[in-house]
């Protein structure tokens, strides 16, 4: 559920409303004199000092929660400010909240942080005569704000698991003890999340192009989301080609929501990045009049909102040149005028991808003296921790030396993690696989660079379809550290699953579901097999690039010939391939028998609950389906060239492979259209082919639809076609954006 759009916590209705909660009905109380509390909880009020009120963050706050409570507690009356009440929930005079503001940890000791309120807080729970009196200690409104979502999800039972679905307890009486203190720390001072725009995600459209349907109050949903989870801080990616009125005008409505709701909202451009129609703050092929002067009338449509901070890409892309070694005078401009004449945060993004010239990268960006006004991004990718021995990524062994430089950066400027909960290009949910490794790797460098003492986590999440809501989801709440009466309570890479469902036995089967994947999919390295083929995997060499964890044999290479003894990978593979899909296969089995057990109510919270269950354990499925298909096309692969003197023979083994290929892709296609029927987004934004601001002319989960990378792997081996350009999914113009060195970019039109 989320707010209504039309801005009720800052709209005279919505103050409206709130009058008339402050004036109560203060019969109430002599309705229903109780000795004690009954059995059933028949009022509940949230009691607000006027001048809290004053402040957006709790107003919002106040007005969403009193909405949720009386969804979780049908029977009873919620209000605001009634003067006796079975339940008090009382928030603190903003007067206490500035004495106490001294428990702010305050400034870096050696350089400034990007500001932002403590939002930590304390629930003292007590019996008052015949009352339960909850007070709320905070020295911020972000605090109340978090103390009364906290309340909500991590004592109550509410579930924000998704910008569109929020699971709802349904209460009779009031369900904690009427004595505990509680206490919610924040692990990160920034927490949140980075909207990876420049791919067709969900609200890719939405953020860029304020014309798209709903696009205002889609966004302002996600806000909600980040709030309920105790975040406060949001980014994406700016497009090339929105109308730069119209935008300007979209996304100052967007930054105005979010910081009534208590969020920082940041953007991110380039200098000069040619790649998926990034927004460019200089053309390189237009030297004149000059790159300043194209940098000046960039950051004035740029600037025409008001962002708390940006974060700027420097290279013309992956693997292409960085333009703050080749352009340093340039480079250092830009961050001059964002800092100074904008009175703007900069972070710089990095990126895994290791140069030759990182040393004079490292200069140009200086540090808190040279370039005050700025901080960093340490960028990690796919589903690999920073402490993982093994990390074949962008050419990689492992990440180790991205913690290395969070240490090294730290010491010099404000610096954040920026790890991904999905990838999407070929690799997880594109494909689909649902990488429960995610939850171990993040959980995993939460705990490491929270030792090392970032002040900022965030997440680049890149889709929440196909199970990856649960990724992000738990990335928020990690992010918080609780304490109950004192004891610090524990979680793991698996804590929100057992949540959402308090079954040791379906637990026990999750835990051994990331267990195998760990190790077949990490330690033998079968990813490599089960995500799909990169288009720069498949160029010649020296244009060929690595990127994600790559085949250690050559398709196309093995297609035209090889030895006996070069087939013995293959059958290794063949073999774990096999092996892991019965493992997944005898787990979605004992789960489909556990979830009969105990999903046996008929009431709406079980059904949703079977449903959620259902979704997950689908996913599961689907990666033994692609690891059964993926074996029998690289048996087909082997068929293709065992024995040249029996080619015949050996057609007929290959035909009959594919097609038994073909008809695994066909129970997983089943599986998607029932997938798709969940999709919390319409389908056809989100899973077919349209037109996009982005580079990519569909959905993002268009190529799961058809299961496009599948189909393709079993038409290349039957037609012995291995190049990039063979049923291509890929504008390869638009994804290059080798056009934006010639093409206009100052935003006149969509």
């Amino acid at each position: 559920m989320k707010l209504p759009s039309k801005h009720p916590c800052i709209s005279l209705y919505g103050l409206a409303v709130l009058c008339l909660f402050v004036f109560p009905d203060s019969s109430l109380a002599a309705r229903h004199p109780a000795p004690g509390l009954p059995a059933q909880c028949r009022t509940i009020s949230i009691v607000a000092p006027d001048s809290l009120l004053q402040t957006s963050e709790v107003r919002c706050a106040v007005q969403d929660v009193i909405t949720l409570l009386r969804q979780g507690f049908p029977t009873a009356r919620v209000s605001l400010n009634t003067s006796v009440a079975e339940v008090c929930i009382v928030l603190p005079d903003p007067e206490q909240m500035r004495e106490t503001l001294s428990s702010h940890p305050g400034r870096h000791p050696r350089y400034p942080l990007l500001y932002s309120p403590w939002p930590g807080y304390r629930w003292n729970s007590q019996r008052a005569r015949n009352s339960i009196e909850l007070r709320l200690q905070a020295s911020s409104p972000q605090g109340v704000a978090c103390g009364l979502y906290g309340l909500l999800q991590e004592r109550l039972g509410f579930r924000f698991i998704h910008p569109r679905q929020t699971l709802i307890p349904h209460h009779s009486s009031w369900p904690l003890p009427p004595n505990f203190h509680w206490q919610a720390t924040p692990r990160f001072e920034k927490r949140g999340f980075h909207l990876h725009t420049l791919h067709p995600t969900e609200l890719a459209e939405q953020l860029n192009n304020p014309a798209y349907p709903s696009a205002l109050s889609d966004a302002e949903e996600y806000l909600d989301w980040l709030a309920r989870n105790g975040q406060n801080v949001m980014q994406f990616y700016l497009l090339r080609g929105a109308d730069s009125n119209a935008w300007a005008a979209h996304a100052q409505r967007i930054v105005h929501y979010a910081h009534s709701r208590g969020i920082m909202v940041g953007v991110a451009f380039s200098l000069s990045m040619i790649q998926q129609r990034a927004f460019l703050a200089l053309h390189l092929l237009k030297p004149f009049p000059s790159y300043r002067s194209q940098i000046d009338t960039s950051l004035a449509r740029l600037f025409r909102v008001k962002w708390d901070f940006v974060t700027l890409e420097l290279t013309m892309g992956e693997y292409l040149p960085d333009l703050g070694t080749l352009l340093p005078g340039t480079s250092k401009y830009l961050v001059r005028e964002v800092t100074g004449k904008y009175h703007t945060r900069l972070f710089f993004a990095t990126h895994v991808i290791r140069r030759a010239n990182e040393a004079a990268s490292r200069a140009m960006l200086g540090d808190s003296q040279t370039t005050p006004g700025t901080g960093i991004l340490i960028h990690t990718v796919m589903n690999y921790a920073l402490s993982d021995r093994v990390a074949p990524v962008y050419g990689n062994k492992n990440l180790a030396f991205m913690l290395d430089r969070a240490v090294l950066e730290s010491k010099s400027r404000e610096t954040w993690y920026w790890p991904e909960s999905s990838y999407w290009i070929a690799y997880d949910s594109s494909v689909p696989l649902f990488l429960l490794t995610y939850l171990d790797s993040r959980w995993q460098d939460m705990n490491s660079t929270e030792k090392i003492g970032l002040p900022g986590h965030l997440t680049f999440s890149s889709g929440w379809e196909w199970g990856y809501w649960l990724i992000d989801w738990s990335i928020a709440r990690w992010s918080w550290r609780y304490a109950d009466n004192g004891v610090i309570r524990q979680h793991g890479p698996l804590s929100c699953l057992a949540d959402l469902f308090p079954s040791p036995a379906i637990n026990k089967l999750w835990k051994e579901a990331l267990a195998q994947e760990n190790r077949y999919l990490k330690e033998k390295s079968l990813i490599r097999y089960l995500a799909a083929t990169t288009p720069f995997t498949e160029l010649p060499r020296p244009l060929r690039k690595s990127f994600q964890p790559a085949s250690e044999f050559n398709a196309a290479r093995f297609f035209r010939g090889s030895t006996k003894s070069e087939r013995e990978l293959p059958r290794k593979v063949i073999t774990d391939l096999t092996h892991y899909a019965e493992r997944m296969d005898s787990i979605v089995e004992h789960m489909s028998r556990e979830m009969a057990k105990q999903f046996t109510g008929n009431t709406d919270d079980q059904r949703e609950l079977f449903s959620l269950a259902s979704e997950l354990k689908n996913c599961l499925a689907m990666s033994a389906l692609r690891a059964r298909q993926r074996a029998l096309t690289i048996r087909a692969l082997l068929e293709e060239k065992a024995n040249t003197g029996r080619r015949d023979a050996f057609k007929e083994k290959r035909d009959s492979l594919l097609k038994e290929a073909a008809a695994v892709r066909m129970k997983g296609v089943q599986l998607v259209r029932e997938q798709e029927s969940h999709y919390r987004y319409p389908v056809s934004r989100i899973a077919r082919p349209r037109e996009s601001m982005t580079a990519y002319r569909f959905g993002y989960l268009y190529p799961v639809s058809t299961l496009f990378f599948w189909k393709r792997e079993e038409e290349q081996i039957r037609q012995g076609r291995f190049d990039p350009f063979f049923m291509s999914l890929w504008d390869f113009r638009r994804v290059l954006g080798l056009g934006s060195l010639f093409s206009d970019f100052s935003g006149r039109g969509h």
